[in-house]
């Protein structure tokens, strides 16, 4: 069975310490909003990844990075199959 979540994502998220359900919780989130998220972290705005760096203490530009390269990988396979 294939993963369904952004594998550099969970572990950005893992290297916290933290569950899942707390880094949610703590960012004001549904645990559903954030799996979500960590299916497509393209959807990763400004205000979602100051919540997840307010609830966490990551590094932003890490999350910016995520969500910028998952973007851009997700845009060339499509080009790739269209």
């Amino acid at each position: 069975m294939k993963k369904k979540t952004y594998k550099p994502f969970d572990e950005l998220l893992k290297s916290t310490g933290m569950t899942y359900k707390a880094i949610a919780s703590r960012s004001g989130l549904e645990e559903y909003q954030l799996y979500r998220l960590r299916r497509c972290p393209s959807k990763l705005n400004g205000e979602l990844i100051s919540k997840i760096v307010l609830a966490t203490n990551l590094d932003e530009k890490k999350l910016f990075d995520i969500s910028y390269f998952f973007a851009k990988k997700v845009d060339i396979s499509q080009q790739n199959v269209g």
